[in-house]
């Protein structure tokens, strides 16, 4: 009971706080303002009211089916339901939340409806309480069908169209019966078992309200009880199918006959590829042992809390975990390592109750994990923020709280902790899209710890964070530690060995070693790696052979190899470590260089095993292909927008259903035409305009995804765009007009069946117009969900039906020549009221060429040609063009004083930079600080407030990979690399394609869709999409976020080498400090919107001070006589300056360059503290790294968002009072 209570509060104070379940409360107004007036006008259209009183819910339904089914496909549910959801509690909310708003909105209609008599209206009188009753029963019957059809859809938006012209279609089959004439037929009264519309109309007529005569209908106790049999049967089938369809239930003992099982729906169809080959094998077959080294013993530590022995899972014929066995304490921190695709989130999914293993054991406390008991005691934090945006940080703890069933005042006590220990205090009262992408994630791991929580789960906790953003998460996570087993996924080798006390590293689905970090590093070590960095290339190649041969001295086959521009890399062996003092006395005494000495890394370690089990295929040479010059015409890209917009169309069957559906009810529209063209010609303009949003869901899909702005920044002529859209929307017209005016001449309706090349050619014109109108109403909402709901339903009661009750004042016998040329004015306006009136065929309507067909054919041509310069200014004011003339500089890439304005914030300051060919130049800084806005602006996405950007060549050579995926999840591979290839004009497009494909072995996953691709194969198709077509004005935002570290390196390789061969010009953001450093010419560091510091990195060390650090770590417990044992040897000698150290048993100190000598401090940390007196386990020397120089200059960033966005919050509450009186303030015009 108390779950059902914090869910409905949950349901409700997201409606309340939703803009458009407000502005959706026009339909009941609206539904009664246009009541009174056809009540009052002719007596003839008393049936028209049966259509309002049925519609005045319209609007709460679609938005409230938009919620139940974004919990669903946006894994609230899922997340509620690891965390002990009931699913009786979630059903029962849904359903009282769905009866209890329809009913509460249809007052709205109902109150004016008493108030004005309508109950009156026509030949009988209809009771107040028959009328109460029957809208009770209604509103809930309705409701429950809603609900009924939501099991069936995974999408929000479709589903909200469906229902919205379904229900506007099923409130037109009583008047089909009853126009002109009433009849009682077997047939008529047969939809009131099913249609909730039908049965609360004819309840309605039969307790005489418009007729007083019986004859026609059977008695009212009968449609009651066909509303109530609807009631139960729609919420039982909601209750059944949503279980069953989902895949969480199978098909009960109805189906126990049938074998076929459901399939699971789960988050990783990236690990499971749909076109295996694998057959059905046993699992002994696949199983082959990787390697040879045994996993780390683990010390007694008590019963482990979770057990695996044995364990597999198949997903579609094919294993994605193999014969797995691990072990995880209390106050352990467990990470999962492994490249993408390897099973990693699979096997969290199963810890975790989502997945069902196929075989092997699983204990959770203790208990098997089939028991389920262990719910309440698990705490998920997904990879992606599962948050609600109507909610705060403080509603969102107190939420999962509640659910849990923790009582208020233990409650509170846990929510004060868990602020602090995230560190939220002062974002406490901040709504869920007013937080920083850090603080999000803090929210998502508060939420995993409310209840107490014993074990956790982490899937890439930080990832996207910046470095002290992720140090900050890394606090958190070790407060967590206490009590509890965590267990985490990442892709930052760097937080593995920072927060892991074992880890265990999967591949192609087994754990093929386990243990410590330092197990890992010891047993899988390639030896010290020695970096080398020069003041300039020519220094770089004066002093790299003098240097080998030195090398040679320790081993004869010791490699070196340029690692940066500037840089040399080596790896010394471990075993000549005795040799080490020779080399670094030789670089101290004769080499210009600064270098540093470090023992190999968990990810040197990691890249070893991966290195192990297979073997990299790709030449980074192949990338000459793309060094041809692009061919960019109109007629090319015009035609490759049309190829790629029918490629998305026919590759998706949803976006096929979509054209499709009207069609049917077009047929229905044509049945009813035959007994009146009038209810005809009312029908078809109703059907087209509650499923016009077919016109614009590409271009809806193009914007939401940036797919549209990416193609602008990527050479694509704004009038290409939007010409391809119209040229495409001519065809479903065509199919359309034929189709309908067949179906005229066909059951010979009215006077259509006589002009049917007239009616096929007036269809076909009006789609057209019709599509450019639709999206120009789309410029009027921000999200596509506002899109859905809104344009039908303001098509429909405004550009229709006002306009057509404005028409029939206007439009007149006899007329005055003012009224028609406004009534053309309204022609020009609404695509519906010119077609309206095109329908009557007439070469002179009324006596005036303004109202006849050609001149409606005309005027439709007139507002689709307005409607279509809308869309191009607009798009063109939006997205100007940024200047190519260079002529002044040799740079590429030329930043002048660009600066941002969001409101009074200035989140760019006059940040200026120069990029030069062959240059990789990496931006840097903290979140916040301006680095994706100034991508934005430089590539288009975003318009600066001053200053400027030139880019040489911009309209032929420029590769964008922004941090979104610019892809169709219905689109292949093979396609996607096909459209950008010819609208940027990639010469021999097919053989530049396969060659890349090889390259990156990627060429067997080319006819694979890319909702199926791992993120590292996602991230190489964008890099394949941004050298296609020769470019070489490369800008990147962030592009290895999420990869393992192989496939990092791989894009690492690819952009170094892509410098060389074809002379490119990159621009990087990255939040890898690693990354920045190998591959970056030049780095640039912005803090609170502007560039404080640019240069090379040893400009930047410089800036810092001459000086070298070094770190040691110590064994545990002896981390205070480290520090007395270093301080009393070296403080004198070296004036030694200790450091703040925040990882845990480590010390670092720093030490002036004018005192330091490498070669004795290796032989003293490495002799005497770790081999002779065993204090030490690791030790590293090094200048200061791009990590210090950025946490140095990090550190001033100025965080002064919050108390902004508390400053604005009750700017942005929504205002009911002041919105309620403007929505009533409008409808009285009208009125």
């Amino acid at each position: 009971m108390n779950q059902l209570k914090t869910l409905l509060e949950k349901n409700f104070t997201l409606h309340f706080r939703s803009k458009q379940f407000w502005v959706n409360l026009y339909i009941p107004v609206l539904s009664a303002i246009l009541s009174i007036i056809f009540t009052y006008k002719n007596n003839e259209t008393y049936y028209i009211l049966l259509i309002f009183v049925c519609l005045n819910n319209n609007g709460v339904l679609r938005q409230s089916l938009i919620l139940i089914i974004r919990e669903k496909s946006q894994k609230f549910k899922k997340l509620q339901q690891q965390m002990g959801l009931s699913s009786n509690a979630y059903y029962a909310s849904w359903i009282i939340t769905f009866f209890v708003l329809t009913f509460g909105v249809s007052l709205f209609y109902i109150i004016p409806f008493i108030a004005f008599r309508l109950n009156e209206a026509g030949k009988g009188h209809l009771r107040i309480d028959m009328l109460i009753l029957g809208q009770i029963l209604y509103s809930c019957a309705l409701a429950s069908l809603v609900l009924f059809l939501s099991s069936f859809s995974k999408n929000q938006n479709k589903a909200s169209e469906l229902i919205g012209l379904l229900n506007v279609i099923l409130t037109f089959v009583v008047i089909s019966n009853f126009a002109p004439e009433p009849k009682l037929t077997f047939f008529s009264q047969l939809p009131t078992l099913f249609v909730p519309q039908t049965a609360f109309q004819m309840l309605l007529l039969s307790s005489h309200w418009l007729y007083n005569d019986e004859e026609y209908f059977l008695n009212p106790g009968i449609y009651i009880t066909c509303l109530i049999v609807q009631i139960v049967c729609y919420t039982l089938g909601f209750l059944y199918f949503d279980q069953v369809v989902s895949g969480s239930k199978k098909y009960f003992f109805l189906c126990n006959y049938c074998k076929k099982q459901t399939k699971t729906y789960t988050d990783f169809d990236d690990e499971s590829n749909p076109n295996s080959t694998n057959q059905e094998v046993e699992p002994y077959q696949l199983y082959k042992p990787m390697l040879n080294i045994q996993d780390q013993l683990v010390e007694n530590q008590g019963q482990p809390y979770i057990q695996v022995e044995n364990m597999w899972k198949k997903i579609e014929n094919q294993y994605i975990l193999k014969s797995l066995n691990m072990e995880i304490y209390q106050n352990e921190i467990y990470c999962l390592l492994g490249p993408n695709g390897a099973g990693k989130s699979t096997l969290i999914n199963i810890l975790s109750g989502v997945t069902e293993k196929t075989k092997g054991k699983i204990n959770i406390l203790g208990q098997s994990i089939d028991n389920k008991s262990f719910k309440n005691q698990i705490g998920i934090c997904l990879q992606k923020d599962v948050l609600y945006s109507e909610l705060n940080v403080y509603e969102h703890l107190k939420f999962y709280g509640q659910l849990r069933g923790i009582l208020d005042q233990e409650l509170q006590q846990q929510i004060n902790y868990i602020l602090q220990v995230c560190q939220l205090i002062n974002e406490a009262n901040l709504k869920a899209d007013q937080l920083s992408g850090g603080n999000k994630r803090k929210l998502s791991l508060a939420i995993s710890l409310i209840g107490n929580s014993k074990i956790v789960f982490l899937d890439e906790p930080s990832s996207g964070m910046d470095a002290l953003t992720r140090q900050q998460i890394w606090d958190v996570i070790k407060q967590m530690r206490l009590n509890r087993a965590i267990i985490m996924t990442t892709h930052h080798m760097e937080e593995a060995d920072e927060l892991a006390t074992r880890v265990g590293i999967l591949m192609n689905g087994q754990i093929v070693t386990q243990g410590t970090p330092d197990f890992i590093k010891l047993n899988f070590g390639v030896g010290y790696h020695l970096q080398m960095d020069f003041q300039d290339q020519n220094q770089l190649l004066l002093e790299k052979p003098i240097i080998q041969a030195q090398l040679q001295k320790i081993d004869s086959y010791t490699p070196i190899i340029q690692c940066a521009p500037n840089s040399l890399k080596s790896v010394l062996p471990v075993n000549k470590i005795h040799l080490f003092h020779e080399l670094l006395n030789y670089l101290e005494d004769n080499s210009q260089s600064k270098f540093s000495l470090q023992l190999n890394s968990l990810e040197d370690s990691y890249l070893a095993i991966d290195y192990q089990y297979g073997t990299q295929n790709i030449d980074l040479n192949a990338q000459r292909v793309f060094q041809q010059k692009p061919i960019i015409d109109f007629k090319t890209q015009l035609l490759s927008l049309i190829q790629r917009k029918l490629l998305v169309l026919l590759s998706s069957t949803d976006k096929q259903w979509k054209y499709l559906f009207p069609l049917p009810f077009i047929y229905l529209a044509v049945i009813f035409g035959i007994q009146s063209s009038f209810l005809f010609v009312c029908l078809y303009l109703t059907i087209k305009a509650l499923t016009s949003t077919l016109y614009v869901m590409i271009q809806l899909e193009d914007k939401d995804t940036k797919i549209k702005q990416y193609m602008y920044a990527s050479g694509v002529q704004i009038y290409t765009y939007w010409l391809s859209n119209v040229v495409t929307d001519i065809v479903p017209s065509l199919i359309e007009g034929l189709f309908t005016a067949f179906l005229l001449f066909v059951y010979d309706v009215g006077h259509f069946g006589s002009h049917f090349f007239g009616v096929f050619f007036l269809i076909t014109i009006f789609g057209v117009s019709l599509s450019c109108f639709a999206n120009c109403l789309t410029l009027f909402y921000k999200k596509q969900q506002g899109v859905y709901v809104g344009v039908p339903l303001l098509q429909f009661f405004v550009f229709f039906l006002l306009f057509f009750i404005l028409m029939l004042y206007t439009a007149q016998p006899g007329c005055p020549l003012g009224l028609s040329m406004i009534s053309m004015i309204f022609m020009i306006i609404s695509p519906f009221t010119a077609c309206y009136m095109g329908f009557a065929m007439s070469p002179i309507l009324l006596n005036f060429a303004v109202f006849s067909y050609f001149s409606c054919i005309l005027y439709l041509i007139i507002g689709g040609t307005i409607y279509f310069l809308i869309l191009y200014s607009i798009d063109r004011n939006q997205f100007k063009q940024i200047q190519s003339n260079m002529n002044d500089t040799d740079a590429v890439v030329d930043v002048q004083e660009l600066t941002k304005k969001i409101g009074q914030v200035e989140t760019v300051h006059k940040l200026s930079f120069q990029i030069k060919q062959k240059e990789i130049y990496g931006l840097l800084g903290p979140n916040g600080a301006g680095k994706s806005t100034t991508f934005n602006m430089i590539t288009k996405f975003d318009q600066p407030t001053s200053g400027q950007v030139r880019i040489k060549d911009i309209n032929t050579n420029l590769g964008l990979v922004p941090q979104f995926c610019p892809f169709y999840p219905s689109l292949t591979v093979y396609q996607h690399l096909s459209i950008y290839g010819a609208f940027k004009g990639q010469q021999n497009l097919q053989n530049a394609i396969e060659v890349y494909l090889k390259a990156l072995d990627m060429y067997d996953i080319k006819d694979r869709k890319v909702k199926y691709l791992s993120g590292g194969e996602r991230r190489k198709v964008q890099i394949g999409i941004a050298l296609i077509g020769g470019s070489n004005r490369l800008f990147m935002d962030e592009p290895t976020t999420g990869l393992d570290p192989k496939s990092r390196r791989i894009i690492q390789q690819i952009l170094l080498q892509s410098t060389i061969n074809n002379d490119a010009t990159v621009l990087l953001t990255t939040h890898s400090l690693q990354e920045a450093q190998s591959i970056c010419n030049r780095i640039g560091i912005m803090v609170n919107g502007f560039l404080i510091t640019e240069g090379t990195i040893n400009e930047l060390r410089t800036q810092l001070g001459e000086q070298a650090r070094f770190s040691v770590k110590c064994n545990i417990g002896r981390k205070e006589q480290v520090h007395q044992t270093i301080w009393l040897q070296l403080s004198q000698q070296f004036q030694l300056q200790p450091i703040f150290e925040y990882r845990e048993n480590y010390l670092s100190y720093q030490i002036p360059a004018g005192y330091f000598k490498l070669s004795y401090l290796f032989q003293y940390l490495q002799v005497e503290l770790k081999q002779k007196q065993l204090l030490i386990t690791d030790f590293s020397i090094y200048q200061p790294s791009l990590e210090q120089i950025f946490a140095f200059f990090a550190s001033q960033q100025i965080l002064g968002l919050n108390q902004n966005l508390l400053n604005n919050f009750g700017d942005n509450q929504f205002d009911f009072g002041n919105r309620l009186r403007a929505i009533m303030a409008f409808f009285c015009i009208f009125w």
